[in-house]
């Protein structure tokens, strides 16, 4: 996972050290090396603006500085860390958000198709440390009712369903009712979706006003790269933290340091396995660790 982004970052301390010629840092020596830096950074999946804002800080953080060449990667490293500590946010805390939710919580899954929402929705059931009744709300894609029942007897869970085709604002109807009846948490799977499927984004739109979703959460996979930026954009004011799904097999990694910029919203969980356990609360601080580790 990351290796790509973490040898781009590697390379760059490298190149840097090489570089310095003198006892300052001069822009001269610099500005070929964050030229390069800035391009490989865009092709693990950085957008173009977040990549030159870390450029920006490299160059007004080292030009000038007076650094011994053996000590220039260690001050590379803690500069990086300090802006991408600034640009990704991993302040969402679902248990509280629950907590403080009227009964019963509701949480709403959305998201392009195949990002790994029915996958995601049974991993949140397992996660929570409360019984929850899972919302088989994708009535529209094949098999998608009978994945989620799948998911449902591995986990003992109740999955509340309709036929296919049927109203997905009634499902996740139903499943709050039912949630609320039983004292548990409804989580609501929905159909994939892009913002140029207008019947399917109307249709979701009355999900929510219907059911009033405590937390709605945007899925994404970080194979997508730059497209979850897009995904994102159009489902702009509809989500309120976000997942990304197949972290395990991303060696890019760029898109989970770019959403929060972009969408300003936190990310919440990675997704990192094909297990119930393999949900992973977003820890930025060990994310940065684990770009920047030898």
């Amino acid at each position: 996972m990351l290796g790509d982004l973490k040898e781009s970052v590697k390379d760059f301390s490298e190149s840097v050290k090489s570089a310095v010629t003198e006892k300052e840092v001069s822009e001269e020596d610099l500005d070929p090396v964050l030229e390069t830096f800035r391009l490989r950074l865009m092709r693990n999946n950085v957008s173009l603006e977040v990549a030159e804002e870390i450029e920006n800080t490299l160059r007004d953080e080292l030009v000038g500085s007076e650094v011994k060449r053996r000590g220039i990667e260690s001050e590379v490293k803690e500069t990086l860390s300090r802006r991408l500590d600034e640009l990704m946010d991993d302040s969402f805390d679902l248990q509280e958000e629950l907590a403080r939710a009227q009964e019963p919580p509701v949480v709403f899954l959305i998201g392009f198709n195949g990002s790994g929402k029915t996958t995601t929705a049974a991993k949140l059931c397992s996660h929570l440390d409360r019984e929850a009744v899972l919302g088989a709300g994708d009535t529209f894609r094949a098999a998608s009712i009978e994945q989620l029942q799948e998911h449902g007897e591995n986990l003992d869970t109740e999955v509340i369903t309709h036929e296919y085709e049927s109203d997905p604002a009634a499902v996740a109807y139903d499943t709050v009712e039912h949630a609320e009846n039983e004292g548990k948490t409804a989580i609501v799977d929905t159909a994939g979706r892009s913002h140029s499927d207008t019947n399917l984004m109307d249709e979701l739109e009355k999900m929510v006003d219907v059911n009033d979703p405590d937390v709605t959460f945007l899925v994404v996979d970080a194979l997508a790269g730059n497209d979850v930026l897009e995904q994102a954009e159009a489902y702009e004011g509809m989500f309120d933290a976000i997942i990304v799904t197949k972290m395990d097999v991303d060696e890019k990694g760029g898109a989970v340091v770019s959403l929060s910029h972009r969408s300003g919203k936190p990310v919440a969980f990675l997704g990192t396995g094909q297990k119930y356990g393999d949900l992973e609360e977003f820890d930025r601080e060990e994310f940065i660790r684990s770009i920047l580790e030898d």
